[in-house]
């Protein structure tokens, strides 16, 4: 087996409240069937969300995530 080997660039990704479209949401640690429960840290809604945030994830250089 040969090893390989790539120069990457972490990018943190966050998820806006959508209820009050100024907090970031944080996970709570709790993992439903549904996804991961998070709380907003300012107006302390709730919300189930596919991923666990904040998360990072790795790009190779120059290339970049998509925008959603």
């Amino acid at each position: 087996m040969s090893e390989l080997f790539q120069k990457v660039v972490p990018y943190e990704f966050n998820y806006l409240c959508d209820a009050c479209k100024s907090g970031m949401m944080r996970s709570s640690g709790v993992k439903e069937d549904s996804g991961f429960v998070h709380t907003c840290m300012i107006c302390s809604a709730n919300a189930t969300l596919p991923k666990s945030y904040p998360h990072v994830e790795y790009f190779p250089q120059g290339e970049e995530p998509e925008a959603k």
